[in-house]
C-alpha cells in the first residue's frame, strides 16, 4: 500500500508525491449522531475511505479529517441544540428535539470559513494545485460557496465528491445515517456499524434521513458507491498527475 496520509510522510516522500500529484484531499468530519447503529465519525471516515483511495489510484495527499463543522443551530434558555438535534421534517420517524448522545463539533459559520481559509493558505505555500473536501453536508456547503475565493487568492481548484459524480442513488454521503451512509460505512468499516440496534425491536431510528437503512442497506450497494466514486474522481483529478501516466 502506498502512503498518501499526510501525517505519515516524511518531507522527501511529501516533495515526491507533491510533484506527482499537487493535490489535497480534505475529510469534512464530525462527531455527531448518525442514528444509533453508526459511529459518531461517520462523517469523516467516508470521504478519508474516499480519498486514501484515490489517492493510491492517481496521486495526492489526504490530510487529517476536521472533527468540527457548521450546522444549524438553537439555544434556549439552558441548552444548546444543532444538526439532527432539530427536528425539521425529512427524517425516518419524526421526533421531539433534544441533545443526540455523542454529538460534539458545532461551530458558527463564519469561524468554520476562517478555519477553511487558513487551510487553503498553508496548502498553496506548500505548494498544491487543487483540493478536494468533502464530508459532513454543511461543512460541504460552506467550502463549496469558497471556492472561487480559493481559485483567486490561493490559486487552488477546489472540488467535491458532487462535481465528479451527480447521482440520487451513487451520491457520495447524500443521506444522514440512511441507505447511503450506512452501506458506505458497511463498505469501508463493517466492523463498526451495528444494525440490531435498528431492527428486530431495536432503538427507533431518530436523527435519520433518506431511505430507511433497515430495508436498503447493503455492504455490496455501498461498495457500488465507493467504487463509482473513485472512478469518477480520478478521472476528473487526471489533469494533475504531473508525470502524465
Amino acid at each position: 500500500m502506498k502512503k498518501v496520509l499526510y501525517e505519515e510522510l516524511c518531507p522527501k516522500e511529501f516533495e515526491e508525491r507533491l510533484e506527482e500529484c499537487p493535490v489535497a484531499y480534505l475529510p469534512l468530519g464530525t462527531l455527531e449522531w448518525h442514528g444509533p447503529h453508526l459511529p459518531l465519525g461517520a462523517d469523516g471516515m467516508q470521504p478519508k475511505g474516499l480519498f486514501v483511495r484515490v489517492a493510491e489510484k492517481i496521486g495526492g495527499i489526504v490530510l487529517p479529517a476536521l472533527f468540527l463543522g457548521p450546522d444549524r443551530f438553537y439555544h434556549d434558555p439552558n441548552r444548546e441544540f444543532y444538526g439532527m438535534d432539530i427536528y425539521t421534517g425529512g427524517t425516518i420517524v419524526p421526533y421531539e428535539m433534544q441533545q443526540l448522545p455523542g454529538s460534539a463539533y458545532w461551530m458558527p459559520d463564519r469561524q468554520y470559513q476562517d478555519m477553511l481559509r487558513q487551510i487553503g493558505a498553508n496548502l498553496s505555500r506548500a505548494g498544491f494545485r487543487a483540493l478536494v473536501a468533502h464530508g459532513h453536508g454543511p461543512s460541504t456547503w460552506q467550502f463549496n460557496a469558497l471556492k472561487t475565493e480559493f481559485k483567486e487568492k490561493y490559486h487552488l481548484d477546489c472540488y467535491t465528491a458532487f462535481d465528479f459524480l451527480e447521482d440520487d442513488i451513487l451520491g457520495y454521503q447524500c443521506d444522514h445515517a440512511s441507505a447511503n451512509e450506512t452501506s458506505i460505512v458497511m463498505a469501508l468499516r463493517p466492523e463498526l456499524v451495528q444494525m440490531d440496534r435498528i431492527v428486530s425491536g431495536g432503538e427507533a431510528p431518530i436523527g435519520m434521513g433518506g431511505r430507511d437503512p433497515r430495508e436498503f442497506a447493503t455492504e455490496a450497494y455501498g461498495m457500488q458507491v465507493l467504487e463509482e466514486n473513485v472512478k469518477a474522481m480520478s478521472e476528473g483529478l487526471a489533469k494533475y498527475r504531473s508525470n502524465g501516466k
